[in-house]
């Protein structure tokens, strides 16, 4: 479905007391994952992917192996599967030769590993991955003799071939990417790191993969002054962006932007964020290539506080999977802030790395909510406003993803369009995903004949999310 950003250019007419509201999801309380072998026996976070693959869930999830020192990062991929995306299972792959027994490592061999697939490459290449490679890393990936982002490829999501020893962008050390199946394309979101605002900051630049070929990363989301106002109101000295999981959504795409709130002090003659912790706060592009939004204010979406054992940070997979009625995206917590074991020079603090490997493990969980349901616009008590539905080739229906308070309703006008008048329009009211526009002679909408299409909706104590206009088989 469509949903309905604020800043859409096909939305206009607006009257009455509307507001642009954010929705709120639900939070597993439990983690769903936990690090309780040798592979992930001092911990793991969700610095990966889970996908919904052949009736199942895969998950991607980079794991702290026990034997793992705190000196490096570590690139150690290890992979879950489950049928209810609650309750998963870890299968022995003998993929990867690491510990005293059998284990479910792959070898992407790379640092925050996301994978998508794509339709259009030939069987070889149906996996892709991102990664972060560079020479010593903890178990890292053998051909890899400099630093930036790789990419790599699989037939079966397991067992993985880097597209070459060269990365394919530099910098950094996270990196998301997620497939769109609107746009025919993948989405890569990476860090990088310019100056900005006196300060180091961590800024989210992106790139595509399309007809099997990436393309440069070009700048995305970069902090501001309105971070900072963020920062301060949560008792912090500063903001940046750490990462950033997606969504496709319609013709656009929502962004799942990881806020690192920053604490003092800073580190390195450039002034650089290592300690603090993180909240998830929505952003949105309308359109491929356009201009990325924060929703106003910049509400939490994902709230670090929300669970004792999330306290200390939180991050998101590189996209969410539908489950039923709902959207799922996973995220990692840990109570630890981050920077916890460091000192300001960045050097492990044996005492407080020890601490962490007792005290400080979190887990994997989830955030849940109706699909398509994360903004969109909320009567109080009445208002109105109009979608360019633009030509109509096919009869069509127009549905909506709403909800109404008691004795609330939605109602819908075509004012050009013979027979679908405010008048004739049957009130929607309830719940509804995906409720038909109704008249009083039926669904339908008439081709165009080349013209543009406007519908009014019409709220009364009512919220519209979302909206999609589907030709009648």
């Amino acid at each position: 479905m469509e949903l309905l950003f604020e800043s859409r250019v096909n939305l206009s007419g607006y009257s009455g007391h509307l507001s642009f509201v954010q929705h709120r999801p639900e939070i597993h309380p439990e983690p769903v994952l936990v690090g309780d072998t040798f592979a992930d026996g001092k911990g793991l976070t969700i610095y990966g992917t889970v996908l919904r693959d052949g009736g199942r869930l895969r998950m991607w999830y980079l794991a702290m192996p026990q034997d793992w020192d705190y000196k490096r990062d570590m690139s150690s991929t290890a992979y879950a599967e489950s049928d209810d995306g609650v309750h998963w299972t870890k299968p022995a792959l003998g993929i990867v030769d690491h510990g005293p027994g059998p284990n479910n490592l792959v070898n992407i061999s790379l640092h925050c590993p996301s994978v998508f697939m794509d339709p259009d490459s030939p069987p070889s290449h149906r996996y892709r991955a991102t990664g972060c490679g560079y020479p010593g890393l903890f178990m890292g990936h053998p051909d890899i003799t400099e630093g930036g982002y790789y990419t790599s490829h699989s037939s079966d999501g397991l067992r993985w071939t880097l597209d070459s020893p060269r990365p394919r962008w530099p910098s950094g050390d996270v990196i998301t990417s997620m497939y769109h199946p609107w746009q025919r394309r993948a989405i890569i979101a990476m860090k990088f790191t310019p100056r900005v605002g006196r300060i180091m900051r961590r800024s989210i630049h992106t790139a595509e993969f399309k007809a099997g070929d990436y393309s440069d990363a070009v700048s995305a989301l970069y902090a501001d002054e309105f971070d900072d106002v963020c920062a301060a109101v949560r008792g912090h000295a500063s903001g940046d962006y750490y990462g950033m999981g997606m969504m496709a959504a319609g013709s656009g795409t929502v962004g799942f932007l990881w806020n690192f709130w920053h604490d003092l002090p800073y580190t390195g003659d450039a002034y650089f964020g290592l300690y603090g912790t993180s909240d998830v706060t929505l952003v949105y592009q309308p359109e491929p290539g356009g201009r990325w939004f924060h929703v106003p204010g910049r509400p939490t979406f994902i709230d670090h506080a929300a669970l004792p054992w999330t306290s200390g940070w939180i991050n998101t997979a590189s996209c969410p999977v539908e489950m039923g009625e709902e959207h799922w995206l996973y995220f990692s917590g840990t109570p630890i802030s981050h920077g916890f074991y460091l000192d300001p020079r960045w050097q492990v603090v044996d005492r407080w790395a020890e601490w962490t490997s007792r005290y400080g493990k979190g887990g994997i969980t989830l955030a849940r909510w109706p699909k398509w349901r994360l903004f969109g616009f909320e009567s109080d008590p009445d208002g109105s406003f109009a979608i360019d539905l633009g030509p109509v080739a096919r009869p069509s229906e127009l549905l909506l993803n709403y909800i109404t308070k008691p004795g609330g309703s939605v109602r819908v006008e075509l004012p050009d369009v013979q027979g679908r008048a405010l008048a004739d329009a049957v009130p929607l009211t309830g719940d509804s995903l995906g409720g038909k526009a109704a008249w009083k002679g039926g669904t339908a909408i008439a081709p165009s004949a080349g013209k543009r299409v406007l519908a009014k909706l019409h709220l009364d104590v009512a919220t519209v999310y979302a909206y999609e206009l589907r030709a009648i088989p």
